[in-house]
Formats: structure tokens, C-alpha cells, sequence
């Protein structure tokens, strides 16, 4: 081949291999920058959103973003990123336009890890201990609200019906003290909303289901002292004076924390049938299945509306809908069983 004909081989791979990255990066620039363009075009959370008044604070912005403070949103800060359930409510609220902080046990990224920041450019904390608040408690002073989806790890081996908890997770450490960790924080910090994430049956001591679960590390007892501590904690946040707290955090706040606890029928991981399709309880007497995608779309859905605030509730596949559900909530509810009404006894039966 002739020097002239080399020369033009080389100039031609070379506008190739230009043009390649050149489309590679307006890719990866349209799938970031959309989503960025929809967080800052979207209307900022008002007061009436998460019920409270904000603290007029923003988060830092990073080296790299270099975007104006006034334009960074207050985060929700989710704790269970390393879990599929976790994963579906970060994304809810990502299309939602909210900034999400996800809180990861785990040390390295997760499959879903990688989506959550590649797709969505989200924040995510590797390593938290739920033990120890300073390993994100400093998350905790700009945001609006704080969900709690972390479960203790495990697998269920079918031939011996066993449950093996794993990572050293145990119902105790994680649903007990890990909430109790995590609320004592948030309340301290003036958090307004904190959302916990639960299971029925959950005070049916005699029911099928709480028996079986509770052989596995007492499960399901634990579940229910989280969901007592939690509710306890944020009652407590109306009544102390800000140096009352005992808080490793640097300020503590005075602002009232607002309970959620949403008690899921058995998670399935079905497709979603839609917020149309699902039918609310407060009394822990029903039972059912619930797809973790319509559970996450519940939880997301609860942190827009005053009428799940200081409410404990059961969420099942139904026909009734999400807005009449929470249309018929009482607040001020413990979670306490109560009796089944004779007109939800074929919502009680099991299957």
C-alpha cells in the first residue's frame, strides 16, 4: 500500500473511532441529563407535601456537577439499597423528580446499585452499619424524609425448612436495633416523615403465620418491638425540648418526626397490578400477597399526602385503591390488632 493510501487508512479509522466516542458520550449525556433536566425543571416539594416546613437548607455539591446550592433538593434517604425492594422505591421517587440518598449494607455495588447511579445519577453509601449513626447520620440533617426497607439477610434452605440469616443479620439486630438506630437519628434530626417498612400478621401471636416466622430468630417478635420503638420515638419528638435528645449528632432539632408503618401482605415479585388494585386495613386482621412493585409504589405514594401521617396499616392486593385507602386511615393508630368487622371477614380467611 502507498504512503499516501496508508495516511488515509489511518485518518479514516481515526474520524471512526472520534465519531464512536463521540456518540457514546451524547448517549450517556442524554440519559443523565434528562433526568437531571426533569429534577430541576420538576416543582420543588412544597410545604404541604411532606407536612412540614423546611429546614432552608442545601446539600454540598459535588466537585464534578459544580451545581448551584439553590438547586439541589432536600434528599429522601432510603436504608435497603442492597435489597430488591429498596431498589424499586429509589427508582419511584428518581421518576418522581426526588433526589435520593440509598443507603447500602453492603461494601461493594450491586447489580441494582449500578442501575440506581448509572440510570438515575443517584447518591449511593456503601458499607452503613446500622449500629453505628455515624455512618449516616450526617445524611440525615438536609432530608425530607427517611425510609426504612433494610431486612436481615437471608436464605431458606427448602430441605430442612431452616431460615440461615447471613452477614451476621439476625430480626434483632436489624428490624429492632438497626430501627431504633436509624429513628433515634432521624428524630434528632428533625427528619418530618420517617416510613418504616413492616409485615402483617405481625401481632397475631396465635396465627399461622406469625408461628412459623417467629421459629427463625423470633422474626416476627422483633418486627413488632421496631414498629413499637419507632412509633414511641417519634411521639417523643412532639414533646422534648431540642437539648433533651441524646444524639451523637453536632445539632439536634425540635421539629416533630411523623410515623408511617406499612405492613405488607406476603412480598411477591410479580409484575405490579397497579395503585387501582390494592385494598388497605388498619388492625392487623387481613391477610394476602402484595408484588414488591405496587408495596413500592405505596410507600412512595404515603410520603405525598397528610393522610398517612402518625398511621400504622396493612396493604394487600385488592380491588378498593390506593386514594380510598388512605381516605379511611385513623391517625394516632399503635398498630394494635383489632377485631375484624363482619363485612372484611373474606378478606381475614386465608387463602
Amino acid at each position: 500500500m502507498s504512503r499516501r493510501g496508508s495516511h488515509h487508512s489511518e485518518q479514516l479509522r481515526s474520524r471512526m473511532l472520534l465519531l464512536f466516542l463521540g456518540t457514546s458520550v451524547l448517549l450517556l449525556c442524554t440519559v443523565t441529563g434528562k433526568h437531571r433536566q426533569s429534577l430541576r425543571a420538576s416543582p420543588e416539594i412544597s410545604t404541604d407535601r411532606f407536612n412540614n416546613t423546611s429546614n432552608g437548607t442545601t446539600a454540598h455539591p459535588t466537585a464534578v456537577e459544580k451545581v448551584p446550592l439553590a438547586r439541589l433538593k432536600a434528599p429522601v434517604v432510603i436504608f435497603g439499597a442492597e435489597l430488591r425492594i429498596g431498589t424499586l422505591i429509589a427508582i419511584g421517587l428518581a421518576e418522581r423528580g426526588e433526589r435520593v440518598v440509598a443507603m447500602s449494607r453492603e461494601s461493594e455495588p450491586t447489580p441494582d446499585n449500578m442501575i440506581l447511579k448509572l440510570a438515575y445519577g443517584m447518591q449511593i453509601i456503601h458499607g452503613v452499619d446500622l449500629k453505628n449513626p455515624k455512618t449516616f447520620e450526617r445524611h440525615f440533617k438536609r432530608a425530607r424524609a427517611v425510609i426504612f426497607a433494610s431486612q436481615a439477610r437471608s436464605v431458606f434452605d427448602q430441605d430442612s425448612e431452616v431460615v440461615r440469616f447471613l452477614n451476621g443479620d439476625t430480626p434483632k439486630m436489624v428490624e429492632y436495633k438497626g430501627v431504633k438506630s436509624v429513628v433515634h437519628a432521624a428524630v434528632s434530626a428533625g427528619v418530618p416523615r420517617i416510613v418504616l417498612l413492616s409485615m402483617y400478621m405481625v401481632t397475631r401471636t396465635t396465627s399461622v403465620e406469625y408461628k412459623w416466622l417467629n421459629k427463625f430468630k423470633k422474626a416476627m417478635y422483633w418486627k413488632r418491638r421496631g414498629e413499637q420503638e419507632f412509633i414511641r420515638l417519634c411521639k417523643n419528638s412532639r414533646t422534648r425540648s431540642p437539648s433533651s435528645s441524646s444524639s451523637s449528632s453536632s445539632s439536634s432539632s425540635s421539629k416533630p418526626s411523623y410515623y408511617t408503618v406499612i405492613r405488607a401482605g406476603g412480598a411477591t415479585g410479580e409484575k405490579g397490578f397497579g395503585m387501582q388494585n390494592v385494598t388497605l386495613r388498619q388492625g392487623d386482621y387481613i391477610r394476602g400477597s402484595l408484588p414488591m412493585e405496587d408495596l413500592a409504589s405505596v410507600t412512595v405514594a404515603s410520603l405525598y399526602t397528610k393522610e398517612t401521617r402518625d398511621t400504622v396499616f396493612e396493604v394487600v392486593t385488592g380491588n378498593e385503591g390506593l386514594h380510598r385507602g388512605f381516605s379511611k386511615l385513623r391517625h394516632g393508630h399503635d398498630g394494635s390488632s383489632e377485631e375484624c368487622p363482619p363485612e372484611d371477614l373474606h378478606l381475614a380467611r386465608r387463602a
